[in-house]
Order: structure tokens, then sequence, then C-alpha cells
């Protein structure tokens, strides 16, 4: 198995590799309707720099919180995946944007890293530890509400 990290944190060095696998991701014609549709809403997500770290802001909401999966089986640390979300409600976290590298996907040389639910349990995480969530609302691969207990 894989050993994946979780981090709220990305160094200013993984930008060009954030960009691809966000941007320009081969994955993404899988949510083409429901990722347009999301953009439509809630603006393009772009990213930013501070503190010589990146983060991502979206027109609608600023910056939003992120988190940011590593695989430490390779030197140094490859970006396996990303998942933005934003407290949209007082009692619901939107999930805006997830983003898996290519290798990471299903179907993809280290599929069995099971990056995509793994970004999502440890969202769910987060929502069980942020006082006041009982919904994560996420808009793809369809839109959909999941309680939070």
């Amino acid at each position: 198995m894989r050993t994946l990290q979780f981090s709220s944190l990305l160094p200013v060095a993984y930008r060009d590799e954030l960009e691809r696998i966000v941007f320009f991701n081969p994955e993404q014609s899988r949510v083409t309707a429901s990722l347009l549709d999301s953009v439509r809403r809630y603006g393009v997500p772009s990213i930013f720099e501070n503190d010589g770290l990146l983060r991502f802001r979206v027109p609608a909401f600023g910056p939003v919180q992120s988190l940011y999966a590593f695989d430490h089986n390779e030197q140094p640390p490859r970006l396996a995946g990303v998942v933005m979300f934003v407290r949209e409600r007082a009692n619901t976290m939107l999930l805006l944007h997830l983003a898996v590298h290519e290798d990471y996907a299903a179907g993809g040389a280290r599929a069995e890293a099971w990056v995509t639910p793994r970004l999502l349990s440890t969202v769910r995480s987060v929502c069980l530890r942020t006082r006041g969530i009982t919904t994560l609302r996420m808009l793809y691969p369809r839109e959909m509400q999941v309680t939070i207990a």
C-alpha cells in the first residue's frame, strides 16, 4: 500500500504540478458537466502564494480550504491529489473541487492508493471536527449531500 500523507500546506515548489493536476487534468472529461456547473456558480479557482505556500481562492468565496495528498513512497513526495472546500453555511461544508493525478485515478498505475476516497474521508474528518457542520455537499460527479454524523 502506498503511504499517503495529507496536509493543508503546499510549498511553492509544487506549483507546476498543482496547475497541471487541477487545470490540465486528462481525467476532467469524466466530470465535465458538473465541473462547468461549479465554475458557472462559483467561478474559476485560482492559485495564489501566501508566505511561501500555495493556496486557492474562488471568486464566490475568496480563499478556500485545501487538502493535498502526497505519496511518500516517492522522493520527493509526489502530489497525488487535492480537494478544495469551504464552509458554505453554518451547518454545511461545500466540496468545490477534487482533482487527482491521473496515475492515482481509477485505472491509473497507482490506483491502489485510493486517493479519491481517502481525500473524501479526510474532508469528512475535518467536518466532524468543525463545530456546527452536519452536512457535506458535493458537486460532482453529481450533486449530493451527505449527513455528517
